[in-house]
């Protein structure tokens, strides 16, 4: 992956990947069900392996699958290997680990993970150069950190001297020891930019390895992304975006799963509206989706939005499938309604953020 000075999350551009690339849910979901059901029929074999050739032999049951994602062994905690399963950090590729860890069947000898987790040993990690000398450890990189856009932006300092020919190298290995201490999921999720700085003795810094508990509580108690589902009445905002001609409510309270990982999926159920005896039953139909996804946390009901006779209520959701089926079951039964039902994977909750500077709460 390519890094400039200042590096930016952008949406994961789907359509934009080669078409072969494009499953359907329903073709990633047996390509994911093909995998597992050949590393089960071989998980015996494949546990007599050394390590190495155990990796070899999943990542080219992933391949022969059309997974792109990589597998990764580390010692297991209950049982004698847990598998990895990483993006390397692509996110566009986070859907098909996600999915794949989810649909993992119960092993007898392996166990699985999604997603590089943060490492355990913060002072003591180093990540070494391959060809020279050079090294980053927990006390060579000094952190800045401010909210923004409700996520949290990263300028860092390097503490050691960096030779001019090493400066790109370093600002990807510096990438590289954040994915580590943060955890692959969180770092491509909950920062919004990181920008590399020069050195200022005057600024307010911290070193590396102090900043994952600072960095935890501000995305919980300042941030206010605590990860609860929140059963409470919802505290919806009204505003106008009058370039637009919208006018949008936005629900405060799902705030507090925003970039959750198990609500990475933007469901949009549009309605066009053209009386207030429509829109009236669009109330019915809205209330009737939310009461089913909320009755065992399925999804949260984040935005609506009004623009020219069309009406978008947008919920995050977890398991993609049974969601759609659901919800497809309840618009049914509203048949006088011209309804389009979407869902995008979207983890970093883009669509509820879209207009969240236009108007704060």
């Amino acid at each position: 992956m390519f890094f400039k000075n200042f590096w930016k999350k952008l949406s994961p551009d789907i359509k934009n990947t080669p078409k072969e690339q494009q499953s359907s849910q329903e073709h990633l979901s047996a390509m994911i069900r093909d995998f597992w059901q050949q590393v089960k029929n071989s998980e015996q074999s494949l546990n007599e392996l050394d390590i190495i050739d155990i990796i070899k032999n999943i990542n080219n049951l992933l391949n022969e699958n059309q997974l792109d994602v990589i597998a990764e062994i580390a010692v297991g905690d209950t049982k004698n290997h847990k598998i990895i399963f990483t993006a390397d950090g692509k996110i566009e590729r986070f859907e098909y680990v996600i999915e794949i860890s989810r649909q993992a069947p119960d092993l007898q000898f392996f166990e699985v993970e999604a997603f590089r987790q943060r490492i355990n040993n913060v002072d003591t990690f180093v990540i070494k150069s391959k060809g020279s000398s050079f090294s980053l450890g927990a006390t060579d990189l000094l952190i800045q950190y401010k909210e923004s856009c409700r996520k949290i932006s990263i300028g860092i300092m390097f503490a050691k001297t960096v030779p001019e020919e090493m400066i790109k190298q370093a600002e990807t290995m510096a990438l590289i020891y954040l994915d580590h201490l943060l955890g692959e999921y969180d770092f491509a999720v909950r920062v919004e930019a990181v920008e590399f700085l020069k050195i200022d003795q005057s600024a307010t810094t911290i070193p590396a390895n102090q900043f994952v508990t600072i960095f935890d509580r501000l995305w919980k108690e300042d941030l206010k992304h605590t990860g609860i589902f929140n059963i409470q009445e919802e505290q919806w905002i009204v505003f106008e975006l009058t370039d637009l001609k919208m006018l949008v409510h936005r629900n405060e309270v799902a705030n507090s799963l925003l970039g959750h990982e198990n609500y990475c999926y933007a469901l949009n159920v549009i309605v066009d509206v053209d009386s207030k005896e429509t829109l009236s039953l669009v109330y019915e139909l809205e209330d009737a989706i939310n009461l089913a996804l909320r009755a065992d946390e399925r999804g949260i009901h984040c935005q609506n939005s009004l623009s020219g006779g069309v009406r978008n209520m947008l919920w995050y959701v977890g398991n993609k499938q049974s969601v759609l089926q659901l919800v497809k079951q309840i618009t049914n039964q509203y048949n006088t309604l011209s309804v389009k039902i979407e869902c995008e994977f979207d983890p970093l909750w883009l669509q509820y953020l879209r207009w969240v500077e236009c108007y704060q709460a």
